[in-house]
């Protein structure tokens, strides 16, 4: 039996429920698959995975066309495979992001990993600080239109992957994502102040720091944002009270409702980390 593993980083649940529909996929083909959050493993623990396994996937959402920092460290920190390996890389996107899952491939290829295919996966906008067209859908019901579509697309990238026809999507997209990633590369270091906490609102419960993939929150009574954010909206989507801020307004319940997360009552922000 061949043995798989999807290596890969979600913000707010789009990304572990594609790397899940592959699974899916694999599962019912006789492929022994696992998903891997990259939160959960150190670089040994990687380094084995990867070895260890036939068919290798690196899933990551897309921020402004680019790659998420945890991704990109995570990516940079591996050991390098001296034989060699080919894996294939997905993205999770709003609607376009020109080279996202290929954009990396040159760092993949300094640790001697060979991309063989890449593929773009249209989820709900998790951006739940912006309106329409940009935010996350208004329903349940047009999440899910987008999530059967993209389960759909899961099943044929599978099934092209299996027949040996998967290709590099966004291969030659390299200036339709520079239009989006220049502008967000310049606003990077202003974005990541952003967030920070309503005192009234907050109970002091520390799951915003435990959710924190790059350590920028600190419990200090109440959390305390270092700087460092990567966007990854997850102290914003799971604050059980909406007590996290962006750019210094509370949230309005009453007219926005909660922020997005991955609508599939199985998925749970401890999954992830």
């Amino acid at each position: 039996m061949h043995k798989a593993v999807i290596l890969y980083f979600s913000g707010t649940g789009n990304t572990w429920w594609v790397a899940d529909q592959i699974k899916k996929q694999l599962d019912a083909r006789g492929i022994n698959a696992d998903t891997v959050s990259i939160d959960t493993v150190d670089t040994k623990k990687a380094d084995w995975w990867i070895k260890a396994s036939d068919i290798v996937f690196f899933g990551w959402p897309v921020y402004g066309s680019d790659l998420p920092a945890p991704m990109k460290r995570f990516i940079d920190g591996l050991l390098t495979i001296e034989k060699g390996k080919h894996v294939h890389t997905f993205c999770t996107q709003m609607a376009f992001s020109g080279d996202g899952a290929w954009l990396y491939h040159k760092n993949f290829e300094a640790k001697g990993l060979t991309i063989d295919s890449a593929a773009h996966f249209a989820m709900p906008s998790n951006v739940s600080v912006w309106s329409a067209p940009l935010g996350p859908p208004k329903t349940e019901e047009k999440a899910h239109h987008i999530m059967d579509k993209c389960a759909d697309s899961v099943a044929v990238y599978v099934q092209t992957l299996m027949s040996g026809k998967a290709r590099i999507q966004g291969q030659y997209s390299a200036p339709l994502g520079i239009l989006q990633r220049g502008p967000f590369r310049l606003m990077y270091k202003y974005a990541q102040n952003m967030f920070g906490v309503d005192p009234a609102r907050c109970t002091k419960c520390g799951l915003c720091a435990k959710l924190c993939p790059s350590s920028n929150i600190k419990m200090d009574d109440l959390p305390v944002h270092l700087g460092k954010c990567d966007l990854c909206m997850r102290c914003y989507a799971f604050c059980p009270t909406s007590a996290i801020t962006y750019r210094g307004k509370s949230r309005n319940l009453d007219k926005k409702g909660t922020p997005y997360t991955l609508f599939d009552k199985r998925f749970q922000p401890d999954i992830l980390i």
